[in-house]
């Protein structure tokens, strides 16, 4: 397939340089920050691809949607159900003081579409956009797209099925324009795996390539609990920082340094999520796994506790 990128989307600086070494894009074609680009300013294209941010509607972040809030009068609405011309606008006093979400981004995504009018499209999103608490948002996303006159089919797909070594469910919506639409389009079949990971296992393994008993126990023993006055004083400032694998570090700096042990916290990564690759830190729901995780206003240790 022959294609030309006309442009592309990205705002992180480290995200945008892998993207232009993987495929071989021009730096310069890199419109930044979406919200911040001028529609009526880039060249017109025939294909758009993409999605816009999946933290808000994801059951790994904090499912705010795409709600908005006005910062004037504390009213939430979604700017979905708004005209586009009118989005900007509470509509309940009418500030622009506006703070958004960003899964909301989608709203950008369109307001491209809205402009260039590309044949076709094609948007990515994770599974729960389609679950129960978002399906109406997503409705109106569809109901948006089809009133530009577009055809949208959308079908939850999972790359394992496609040739991909990853579990990893998405919604994929192809958008077609309605006057090149003939009715006639269908998702793919999956693929049948004609190879498994059993196939590439070894049935014998030397001992000496496992992890012996007692190292695996060492790492998920649970930490020992200080229960000094000064390990709790110590403990309420790490709490106010809210970050808690810098607290082990830092609090037992130190308390070392006054001659008191304190093994902190033991944390064991079960399931790394994309919020913990992208920096978020050992916090709740991030699918990190907290062995021993102490009761700072009590000086207790908490027993073992599953995060996700």
């Amino acid at each position: 397939m022959n294609y030309k990128t006309a442009l592309f989307c990205e705002f992180d600086k480290y995200a945008a340089e892998s993207y232009c070494a993987v495929h071989g894009v021009d730096p310069l074609l890199n419109i930044g920050d979406i919200t911040k680009a001028d529609e009526k300013s880039v060249p017109d294209f025939n294909t758009m691809f993409g999605g816009s941010p999946c933290q808000d509607f994801s059951i790994a972040g904090k499912q705010g949607g795409a709600a908005w809030s006005c910062k004037s009068c504390g009213h939430t609405y979604n700017p979905l159900e708004a005209h586009y011309t009118m989005r900007d606008k509470c509509p309940k006093c009418g500030s622009t003081e506006i703070e958004k979400t960003r899964s909301s981004l989608l709203v950008e995504w369109l307001r491209f579409l809205r402009e260039k009018k590309p044949r076709f499209a094609i948007y990515e999103n994770v599974k729960n956009i389609v679950g129960a608490r978002f399906k109406a948002t997503f409705d109106l996303f569809v109901k948006e797209l089809e009133d530009y006159g577009y055809n949208v089919y959308w079908q939850v797909l999972n790359a394992k099925n496609y040739g991909i070594p990853q579990n990893r469910e998405r919604v994929y919506c192809v958008i077609i324009c309605k006057d090149l639409d003939n009715g006639k389009f269908q998702f793919p079949s999956p693929i049948p795996l004609k190879h498994t990971l059993s196939d590439m296992l070894e049935a014998e393994v030397d001992e000496r390539y496992y992890l012996s008993d007692d190292k695996v126990a060492g790492m998920i023993a649970p930490p020992r609990c200080v229960t000094s006055a000064e390990q709790s004083e110590q403990a309420d400032e790490a709490q106010q920082t809210g970050t808690h694998g810098i607290y082990c570090r830092q609090i037992g700096a130190k308390l070392s340094q006054k001659g008191t042990t304190f093994d902190g916290y033991s944390d064991v990564a079960m399931t790394l999520l994309a919020r913990d690759y992208k920096g978020f830190g050992n916090q709740p729901m991030t699918g990190v796994i907290e062995h021993g995780r102490s009761d700072y206003s009590s000086g207790k240790c908490m027993p073992y506790q599953d995060k996700e």
